[in-house]
């Protein structure tokens, strides 16, 4: 699973990071400043991942909140391991 991570971009594998760290509901705002990136980056990458399956995006307000789902968290646990 390691090899498939060091596959894809680096921006990615950080947003990846972040949500197995942080298991939590987040916003995308507050995921670009944690992970210093700009905030249409972090929507592209959030799209992308929606569409694989790995995170449910929310609209509350102006704010889109991003929730990882089982998916990632069994990817998160390999990548534990």
């Amino acid at each position: 699973m390691r090899e498939l991570l060091a596959l894809i971009p680096e921006n990615s594998r950080k947003f990846i990071a972040f949500l197995c760290e942080n298991d939590a509901l987040h916003s995308l705002s507050k995921i670009s400043h944690y992970l210093r990136l700009s905030h249409v980056t972090t929507r592209r990458i959030a799209y992308e991942f929606q569409s694989l399956g790995f995170v449910k995006s929310y609209d509350i307000g102006r704010a889109k909140i991003v929730m990882p789902t089982e998916k990632l968290k069994e990817v998160c646990n390999a990548l534990a391991q």
